[in-house]
């Protein structure tokens, strides 16, 4: 399809982000959408769409929530059908944190403790960031703040939403990392010296997809790979407990930290409530598997997400999905058995996908698989099985 067609089937601003990931190589799955294999306990599934059509979510004070999840009787700001599309915008929780002091003294002084080379001025602060500091109250101890929810007509528990992020697009000039006190990989032994955080914002070049890292030691500055990604995306759990921590990922995903779950992608979740009441935070600018310190490069990011309801195929926990891989998510405090359930999810792709045996899956799972650590910081801790598609032949 040439961009001449694109554009004829598309808004201006959609049209754009497909021609974007045309560029990069992948409108193949934005327009391929034919039959999807979907997994989990994995069966065939005929996707519902309808005729798309694009709205805006702005993250006002009045679309956001703070430190939890959104509850079974929470109030949609917006309804979709199936083969729709949102423009999301996602707020950045990092510089708004009370232990962060003052918003604008944070970012000015470039992180804490100083940092003259970061500094970022009072006109580039994100404004929604200062509106949901000063207006949305804080309710819960997770430290995200969420967009949402988004209730997709027709979806009913049982049923799998698929998420297909289309494009990300950046907001803002910086990004912060942070450290805190009894967190992240070494709690106890960092900060350093007891501090109860140790934060450094990062300026974001988005033209060029870098962000500068200015090391404490007058070394020379660091620029680290810019790959954006929504950290937290879910539907509403059915019990309304585990939503009251935003922190811990569940089977309704929610704070997942995938970095494959980037532009190109979809995640698949299974439908806990009436309506999904799908809800996206927890923006990274770029992360690493481990996220050891607590958190990687936050900073805001407007997602457009496609929403794709199926209806006949089974799944009980998330999973994800790549132009060239499957993406086998395990989940659990114990990262031991963590690993278990994503060597199960790797068998049930590889044997409901392929006609592969699970006794044969798992051999070649030693062999070509590789499982890496999402994150460990979340308390409930991620292991993702990343199952590349050209690995197994096709007739």
């Amino acid at each position: 399809m040439n961009k001449q067609k694109i554009f004829a089937i598309a808004n201006s601003q959609l049209a754009i982000g497909i021609w974007r990931w045309n560029k990069s190589g992948r409108l193949a799955i934005a327009i391929g959408l034919g039959l999807i294999l979907l997994v989990g306990t994995i069966s065939i599934s005929v996707p519902v769409i309808a005729a798309g059509r694009t709205q805006k979510i702005l993250s006002t004070p009045a679309n956001v929530i703070w430190g939890e999840l959104f509850k079974p009787d929470s109030k949609p700001i917006a309804r979709v059908k199936s083969g729709d599309r949102v423009v999301m915008e996602t707020i950045s929780h990092e510089g708004i944190l009370p232990d962060q002091g003052d918003t604008v003294r944070f970012f000015a002084q470039g992180g804490i403790p100083k940092n003259p080379k970061s500094t970022i001025s009072r006109q580039q602060i994100l404004s929604d960031q200062l509106q949901t500091k000063a207006k949305v109250k804080k309710t819960g101890p997770g430290p995200h703040v969420i967009t949402g929810p988004v209730y997709i007509e027709g979806a009913v528990p049982g049923d799998v939403l698929e998420i297909k992020t289309l494009d990300i697009n950046y907001r803002s000039p910086y990004g912060a990392i942070s450290n805190r006190h009894g967190k992240g990989a070494l709690p106890g032994e960092y900060p350093e010296n007891n501090a109860p955080i140790y934060s450094k914002v990062i300026a974001i070049d988005a033209k060029r997809e870098v962000g500068i890292f200015q090391p404490a030691n007058n070394l020379l500055p660091i620029e680290i790979p810019l790959k954006p990604f929504v950290g937290l995306m879910g539907v509403v759990p059915a019990n309304p407990a585990d939503a009251a921590n935003s922190v811990p990922p569940g089977n309704y995903g929610g704070n997942l930290d995938i970095k494959l779950l980037g532009r190109g992608s979809s995640l698949y979740l299974p439908v806990q409530v009436p309506g999904a009441l799908f809800y996206a935070g927890d923006p990274h600018c770029a992360q690493a598997n481990g996220e050891v310190a607590l958190t990687a490069i936050e900073c805001s990011l407007t997602p457009t997400f496609e929403f794709i309801l199926h209806k006949d195929m089974k799944l009980a926990t998330p999973m994800g999905e790549t132009k060239d891989a499957w993406i086998a998510v395990g989940l659990d405090k114990d990262l031991d058995e963590a690993m278990k359930k994503s060597v199960r999810e790797y068998l049930q792709i590889a044997n409901e996908k392929y006609g592969m045996t699970k006794q044969d899956a798992l051999m070649l799972g030693s062999a070509a698989i590789d499982f890496d650590v999402s994150q460990v910081v979340d308390i409930v801790k991620g292991i993702h099985g990343t199952i590349p598609k050209q690995l197994f032949p096709t007739k």
